[in-house]
């Protein structure tokens, strides 16, 4: 049974770190989803200045430069897009492993629980038999 307690505290160890792995894509891919986001409002900002300079003839802000960054958030939002996309797959499968882990975690306990349970009748049966009474 020593064996199955070093294998159980090495599952648990395993799945620690697991869940570690996991929270941290987990906050990366937060993290992207919010600069994202961030460009998506600065992006509807610029239509609206670049849409007041139409409608009211006149702007503050140059309408070469709203269009110079509105191109350089697209490649942004590309870029986030991908990395977006590596994070879930990475998270994905950072979560499968942790689901593989538990469910092994689970099996270890559950061999260990009947190897306890056999071991327990076993001394019952070898104690009634050498106290020479029959069984029930």
């Amino acid at each position: 049974m020593a064996s199955g307690s070093g294998s159980r505290t090495s599952l648990q160890a395993m799945i620690k770190l697991q869940g570690l792995t996991k929270a941290r894509h987990e906050m990366e891919l937060s993290r992207l989803t919010a600069q994202f986001l961030a460009i998506d409002a600065e992006n509807v900002a610029l239509f609206k200045m670049q849409n007041d300079r139409f409608e009211n003839g006149g702007g503050i802000v140059p309408a070469d430069l709203i269009m110079k960054r509105l191109e350089t958030n697209k490649a942004k939002q590309a870029d986030l897009s991908e990395r977006m996309t590596f994070e879930k797959r990475d998270l994905l499968m950072v979560s499968r492993t942790l689901d593989i882990l538990r469910d092994r975690l689970r099996q270890l306990e559950q061999d260990m629980e009947r190897i306890a349970a056999a071991d327990e009748i076993e001394e019952y049966v070898i104690h009634t038999i050498a106290g020479g009474t029959s069984l029930p």
